[in-house]
């Protein structure tokens, strides 16, 4: 069951490319979308070919509302955001397309960011003194340290990052590590 909140990314079509193929090994998927056209985010052909799919039941300006199971996914709770309505709808996975969009502009003035609005992290941070992000003497940042000394960032959001939660799981544990190992260079707090 793909799940495609609203706004741009490129997650429509991850998203409809998941449902095709998990239509060819499940009896039902269920393609839940805030918007109120496929089109918005999807590629047509793709749009057209779910549509052409028995097995995808197109499910627009819907949000899931609640996981139902005990140790194991048996249904979710769905929730059409024009009415209100809701339904249960059995199911057995969920999977989540949220995009790519890091939406970290607002940190713009705090943060060195890239074009695209990742956080620039490491050498990447650096910036010549005068910018009002990285003091001159600030030394180099640390790997995952922003312009901002003792600010990290890890996962999607950050510039460069391998987009996968394994790797944002990795990054945000080498985090942790490197918050410490600044507070050994400035004399700040200790903790476990």
């Amino acid at each position: 069951m793909p799940q495609r909140p609203g706004g741009g990314g490129g997650r429509g079509n991850s998203a409809g490319q998941a449902a095709v193929f998990l239509a060819r090994h499940a009896p039902r998927v269920h393609l839940v979308a805030r918007e109120d056209d496929l089109g918005e985010n999807m590629s047509r052909y793709l749009v057209d070919r779910i549509q052409r799919t028995p097995a995808i039941e197109i499910l627009l300006h819907t949000e899931v509302r609640e996981l139902v199971g005990d140790k194991r996914l048996k249904a979710i709770v769905v929730e059409d955001n024009r009415t209100a309505e809701r339904r249960t709808l059995e199911a057995r996975a969920l999977f989540v397309f949220i995009g790519a969009e890091p939406h970290a502009r607002w940190l713009g003035d705090q943060l060195a960011l890239d074009d695209r609005g990742y956080i620039l992290t490491g050498p990447d941070a650096e910036r010549p003194a005068g910018d009002g992000l990285r003091q001159a003497d600030a030394g180099r940042p640390l790997p995952l340290e922003t312009s901002r000394p003792g600010v990290f960032a890890a996962g999607d959001v950050r510039s460069g990052s391998i987009k996968r939660v394994a790797s944002a799981v990795g990054e945000g544990a080498m985090a942790v590590r490197l918050v410490h190992e600044y507070f050994e260079q400035v004399g700040g707090p200790a903790g476990p």
